[in-house]
C-alpha cells in the first residue's frame, strides 16, 4: 500500500485502521483492478493515475498492489461511475486491458469480505469493460464463501485443468475457446464472433472439447459450473488462435 503498510492488519483493528476511508455511515467499498499482461510502465502509469485520483478528491490512499492486482479502498457510497472517473485519464490503449470490479458496501470490519468481492467481480469482468458491481454477479455469494470456492477449485483442477494441459502439450487455444463460449451462455454465434472464427470452427473446437470433458456443454447446468470454476481457478487470459 502506498502510504501504508497493507491492506490488511493484525495489529490494529480494522475499524480502527481503516476508519479514515469509510463513508458517513461507516461502511466501506474495495475496488479490485486485474491487471494481468500489461509492461511496468503501463503498470506504473495505472499506479500513478489512481494515486493522482485519490490525492487531488482528499482520499486517503489506502492502495496495495499484489502481483497483477492493484486494490484499492474507498468509502462506502462510491458507485461504478465514482470508480470510473478514478481511472478516467488512463489512455485507451492500457483502459482497455484492465479488468475491474467493486464489492458491494461493508462495514469497515468486513474490508477482508469486501475485497474478496471486488477481485471476484474483476476476475468475472471482461477486459475493457466497465466496472462490474459485485452485486450484479449472480451467485456471488458463492464464489466468496470458501468452501464453495474449494469446492468449485477442485471441479475447475479436474475438468478445465485437462483442457489446461492440452493445450500446452499441443499448441492449442481450447481454454480462451471455451471460456469465450461459457462467457456468451453457450451461444455459438456470439462465441465465435468475440473470437474472431466462423461459426464451424468454433463447433470443431467445442466438440474437441466436449471429448476431453466428456461432457456436453450444450447443457446450462454444466456450463454454468465450469464458469464459476473458471473464475475461481483464475486460468490466464491466453489469446486465442
Amino acid at each position: 500500500m502506498i502510504g501504508h503498510p497493507t491492506i490488511t492488519t493484525d495489529a490494529v483493528a480494522p475499524d480502527v485502521y481503516f476508519a479514515a476511508a469509510a463513508g458517513a455511515d461507516g461502511s466501506v467499498r474495495v475496488l479490485g483492478v486485474h491487471t494481468g499482461g500489461l509492461s511496468a510502465a503501463d503498470l506504473e502509469l495505472v499506479r500513478t493515475v489512481l494515486t493522482h485520483e485519490l490525492d487531488r478528491s482528499g482520499r486517503p490512499r489506502f492502495l496495495y498492489e499484489n502481483a497483477s492486482r492493484i486494490t484499492v479502498l474507498l468509502s462506502g457510497g462510491t458507485d461504478v461511475e465514482g470508480c470510473r472517473e478514478l481511472l478516467a485519464d488512463l489512455p485507451a490503449a492500457i483502459r482497455s486491458r484492465l479488468r475491474i470490479g467493486l464489492s458491494a458496501a461493508q462495514p469497515v470490519a468486513e474490508v477482508a469480505n469486501a475485497s474478496r468481492q471486488a477481485h471476484v467481480a474483476a476476475a468475472a469482468a471482461s477486459e475493457g469493460a466497465a466496472v462490474l458491481d459485485f452485486a450484479e454477479i449472480a451467485g456471488g455469494e458463492l464464489l466468496v464463501s470458501t468452501p464453495c470456492r474449494e469446492v468449485l477449485r477442485v471441479v475447475g483442477e479436474s475438468t478445465l485443468g485437462r483442457v489446461d494441459d492440452y493445450d500446452r502439450a499441443t499448441g492449442t487455444a481450447l481454454l480462451p475457446t471455451l471460456r469465450a463460449l461459457l462467457e456468451a451462455n453457450g451461444h455459438i454465434a456470439s462465441a465465435a464472433a468475440v473470437l474472431g472464427i466462423h461459426r464451424h470452427t468454433l463447433r470443431t473446437r467445442v466438440a474437441r472439447i466436449e471429448r476431453i470433458l466428456e461432457c456436453s456443454l450444450t447443457s446450462a447446468c454444466v456450463r454454468a459450473e465450469l464458469l464459476l470454476a473458471l473464475i475461481v481457478c483464475e486460468y490466464p487470459r491466453r489469446p486465442a488462435p
